[in-house]
């Protein structure tokens, strides 16, 4: 009897034990595979926790941020910049209990019983987090001290696990009161405030060590007062950017109450001590510590926002070395300029001003001062502004952000604009007293016409013509050589954007913008900074410089070393405008009108001078913008008020210092450019002779005189390789100022050295070829 074997399968039964092996093959092989990934894990967490465990720990903070010091550019102080962050320190035993406890019963609960990383609290996190219940951080709070002290806020595994392993080595090293302190000392509490020394006295007005001090009833022991400002304080340490209770001053409570639940739940206060501490009134006071001294607070609000500009800027390595900032600031200049606002301008009810000074060949800003009054305004018996004496820091700027009409100031351009089109000085413009010019469109017209009955009726120069400021030539000439063409020579210049004024006709009409009287000044607006460098563009050879504010930055200096150079910066923005022939054909006539027109005022500064006056209807601004040559500056002086009109509130401020300028300093009349802002120009440039003179008598070891040093020469040095630039000596027929410039004085004084024109660029400055 033969034996029969198993039954032949199938081919779909073959099949299926072919993929059944396949599968236990896979399985075997992602199996070994997890097992050599779990295995390779284990050992290189395990070595990684082992390094650390082994390596030595560096237990130093990171110094708070320090004051980055503003340097003049002869090395003297300034002023300060003080880090974005507020942050205080503060020792162990300054820190009340009440405040300890607070933290602990709001952020970490088991503080005093774990050993820097609580198994408890990170599996009930993770239990929630699975769940979806409300989630609730595992982290001690020594782990969160070391993450904001030590290993930062990346988001990933082996950030944490470094966390963990460094918070139990911390544990070991300190005592618990050393880290609660080092924690309370470092902690985050909203508008830029680290510690609770500095949050404190910012939202309470008192240090932490003083949290029990009720200023109104003078107790010093107002212990629930005390337990209200820790609790607050506490209760917004999660996310203080959100709840601190100057941005949400009602979520803010809501975690008052949260931290006074858990400190009674703790038995760190009872119920009836937390109910009488919710109600006492923890409003947020916001004081803050007071402005270090500024010896140039302009300059410094003017320069701050240049360097965070600059592209090797690092704000952490800024204030973290405590840098030193070497700016373009002549701190001898800057005295002279606030001396001369207030002794020309020294009544709480004169008007605004503002002095800039550039440097034409290298666009270093030297100076900038500011007189700011604002008046109260009322309205219905209520003070609706608020009033100010003086320059607030981080305030508006007149020098930089006032934009205000340029008065005659924009003739020089116009002329610049002519002679670029092939126009002389000596070519002629009838100046008729008054003038009507038409519209190129459907109906309107603008008169116009100089200031002063009788003014014009004949044929001018464009020197003479700028000279004595003749409306009625150089409106008709903005016409003739095209209004945009010269807007943009100015804008190139350097005096601000001033846009497209050929507009088309609107409806087959002229619009209102066409008539705009522009070659003397209308719908012109311009900042004292601006003008400053317009004007050092035609000083400069018809080469602009954009103005710069500092130099280099350097780390803080040790022993006899100056420090290393992080980062430093050189004249940028050096193109030519206008070609030196030009420039020097400007200069020109920018000197006759201090020789013999509407400036001869500033004579009186004892050094060759060349500028140009700027006065607009009913004086409602006033300039006077000059370049000394000697110096090789131009400085721009300015006066005005913050308000231009007197119809607000009651119809009157209260000061007067409103509208228009009249019968002022001891100037009978409308105040012109040739005036007061002459006047403060010239006495700026004595003041600065005398400042330099009286310090250089000090470095000789002499003590200054009680009179004024002498007046400088007036000859000025011969420079070689310029061109020629002397006026004309014949006297000019008699002619009043325009309504856009400053009256000249009666008589007319002999003619001066003449003004040259100094060199281009050094060769250090790059520069396109002209």
């Amino acid at each position: 009897m033969v034996a029969s074997g198993p039954a032949p399968r199938s081919p779909r039964a073959r099949q299926y034990a072919a993929k059944r092996r396949r599968r236990r093959r896979r399985t075997r092989l992602v199996a070994r595979t997890v097992l050599v990934g779990v295995l390779a894990l284990v050992v290189g967490v395990g070595t990684f926790i082992g390094g650390l465990l082994a390596a030595p720990i560096n237990l130093a903070v990171a110094p708070p941020p320090a004051n980055a010091i503003l340097l003049a550019d002869d090395g003297r102080q300034i002023a300060t910049i003080a880090p974005p962050e507020k942050r205080e320190e503060v020792k162990a035993a300054d820190i009340p209990d009440v405040m300890r406890f607070a933290i602990i019963s709001a952020e970490d609960e088991r503080f005093l019983k774990h050993n820097g990383v609580d198994l408890q609290a990170t599996l009930r996190a993770l239990l929630r987090d699975v769940t979806g219940g409300n989630t609730q951080g595992g982290s001690t709070l020594t782990q969160q001290y070391v993450k904001n002290a030590y290993v930062g806020r990346d988001r990933n595994v082996l950030r944490k696990v470094r966390e963990a392993v460094l918070a139990y080595r911390l544990e070991q090293k300190l005592s618990k009161q050393e880290i609660l302190t080092d924690y309370l000392n470092a902690l985050y509490l909203g508008n830029g405030l680290y510690g609770v020394q500095a949050a404190s006295k910012y939202y309470f007005g008192v240090g932490i060590k003083d949290l029990a001090w009720n200023k109104a009833a003078n107790d010093h022991h107002d212990t629930n007062l005390a337990l209200a400002r820790a609790s607050m304080l506490a209760g917004i340490a999660p996310a203080p950017s959100a709840w601190n209770p100057v941005k949400d001053f009602k979520q803010a409570q809501v975690r008052q109450i949260y931290t006074l639940n858990r400190m009674v739940a703790n038995n760190y206060t009872t119920a009836e001590e937390a109910t009488r501490a919710l109600k006492r009134d923890v409003h947020p006071l916001r004081i803050s510590p007071p402005e270090p001294p500024n010896l140039a607070p302009e300059f410094t609000d003017y320069v701050v926002p240049k360097i965070k500009a600059d592209p090797s800027y690092d704000e952490d390595t800024f204030f973290r070395g405590g840098l030193r900032v070497k700016t373009t600031l002549n701190l001898d200049l800057q005295m002279a300029f606030q001396q001369a606002l207030k002794e020309v301008l020294p009544n709480a009810t004169d008007p605004q001003a503002a002095l800039v000074a550039v440097d034409y060949q290298t666009g270093a800003v030297k100076a900038m001062a500011t007189l700011r009054r604002v008046p109260p305004v009322t309205k219905d018996g209520k003070v609706i502004n608020e009033p100010t004496n003086g320059y607030q820091p981080h305030g508006f700027n007149l020098a930089t952000n006032a934009s205000r009409s340029s008065g005659s100031t924009i003739k020089t351009f116009t002329l610049a604009t002519a002679l670029s089109e092939g126009m002389s000085l000596d070519d002629t413009e009838p100046g008729p007293v008054t003038l009507t010019l038409r519209c190129a469109c459907k109906g309107g017209s603008f008169t116009f016409h100089n200031a002063g009955d009788g003014e014009g009726g004949r044929s001018y120069t464009l020197r003479n013509a700028l000279a004595n400021s003749i409306n009625t030539v150089y409106l008709p000439l903005a016409n003739k050589v095209g209004r945009t063409k010269v807007a943009t020579l100015a804008e190139r210049a350097g005096l601000a954007p001033l846009g497209t004024l050929e507009g088309p006709c609107k409806n087959g009409y002229c619009p209102p913008s066409h008539f705009l009287p522009f070659g003397i000044g209308g719908g012109v607006d311009v900042t004292p900074l601006g003008e400053a460098v317009g004007y050092a563009t035609m000083a400069n050879g018809g080469r602009h410089v954009s103005p710069m504010s500092f130099t280099e930055v350097r780390t803080g200096a040790s022993g006899t070393s100056q420090g290393q150079v992080l980062f430093d910066h050189k004249p940028t923005g050096v193109y030519r405008v206008v070609s030196k022939g030009v420039a020097a054909d400007v200069v020109k006539a920018l000197t006759s009108v201090v020789d013999y027109g509407t400036a001869t005022s500033v004579q009186a500064a004892g050094v060759p001078v060349f500028g140009k006056t700027g006065t607009t209807n009913n004086s409602t601004d006033a300039w006077f913008t000059g370049c000394v040559p000697s110096e090789r500056i131009c400085i721009s002086s300015w006066m005005g008020n913050e308000y231009t009109t007197c119809n607000l509130g009651t119809g009157k401020h209260v000061n007067g210092t409103c509208g228009g300028m009249h019968d002022l300093g001891g100037v009978r009349g409308q105040i012109f450019g040739g005036t007061l802002p002459a006047r403060i120009f010239t006495r700026a440039v004595q003041l600065f002779a005398q400042i330099k003179h009286d310090r250089e008598l000090k470095n000789a070891g002499v003590l200054p005189s009680l009179t004024p040093a002498p007046a400088p020469t007036r000859r000025h040095p011969v420079i070689a390789g310029t061109p020629s630039a002397v006026p004309s000596t014949r006297r000019t027929p008699s002619a009043q100022p325009s309504r856009t410039s400053s009256p000249k004085p009666s008589t007319v004084p002999t003619t001066r050295p003449p003004v040259i024109l100094p060199p281009g660029p050094t060769p250090s400055q790059s520069a396109p070829p002209p």
